[in-house]
């Protein structure tokens, strides 16, 4: 298993925002989190990407994780909010994911992660030329351009309308599909997870209670509060 989590927790004072969560990620498996607001999803993330102090362990292909800093770990993040530099093009914006991003080899890598997410000739464009969902499709080039061991998305279509959101999803889970690359995807949109992900996590109050395909969660919820929160009857 390249990723394994095992009783990973983390407090913040008297607050236990994570409790005892355990999974694993196959290669080029995605997998949703799920779950109420306030529930610990970001806070599962942030701390697989080093960037919360937790108990417990992350490992990586059998590494344990706890001494490598965030910057090492070799995963790439994507927020809400793309986080686009606006005095870059476009171009400039996904090479800088790059180490050698002056190269000619990075224009080239440029254009073809454009490419790879609809926005072929757009290298030259201002970021604040762009829509919403394009500039979104600019964060994800970007996050994949330093060739991650994995993607982490925290709520990535959220900011988006519902149309928007439900077509990104299916170009998303295409192109981490072509890829081949594992992501782990916060989302509080059931019908995004179940278009993008392989398996779904829910999460409630810090722990998680179920996970399986979308499907196995709706047709055999574990709990009431499983049930609930899928809408099941």
């Amino acid at each position: 298993m390249p990723l394994e989590v095992h009783d990973l927790s983390v407090r913040f004072g008297d607050t236990v925002a994570v409790s005892l969560a355990t999974f694993e990620l196959a290669p080029g498996e995605v997998l949703a989190v799920v779950g109420p607001s306030g529930s610990g999803k970001s806070t599962l993330l942030r701390a697989i990407a080093g960037l919360e102090l937790y108990t417990g362990s992350v490992r990586w292909g059998g590494q344990d994780l706890a001494a490598v800093p965030t910057h090492q770990r070799g995963f790439a993040l994507m927020f809400q909010e793309g986080q686009l530099f606006t005095h870059l093009d476009v171009a400039a914006n996904v090479a800088y994911g790059m180490r050698d991003r002056r190269t000619d080899a990075a224009t080239a890598r440029s254009a073809e992660l454009l490419d790879l997410v609809g926005l072929h000739g757009f290298e030259k464009r201002r970021v604040t030329e762009l829509s919403g969902g394009e500039q979104q499709r600019v964060a994800l080039a970007r996050a994949l351009a330093a060739s991650p061991r994995m993607l982490l998305l925290d709520e990535p279509l959220s900011s988006l309308d519902r149309e928007l959101r439900e077509r990104l999803a299916l170009d998303l889970r295409q192109i981490l599909t072509d890829t081949h690359t594992p992501a782990i995807m916060v989302t509080h949109d059931q019908d995004e997870a179940a278009v993008v992900a392989d398996r779904v996590a829910v999460m409630d109050k810090g722990r998680i209670l179920q996970l399986g395909t979308m499907t196995q969660l709706r047709e055999h919820p574990a709990s009431d509060r499983v049930a609930r929160f899928l809408g099941s009857a």
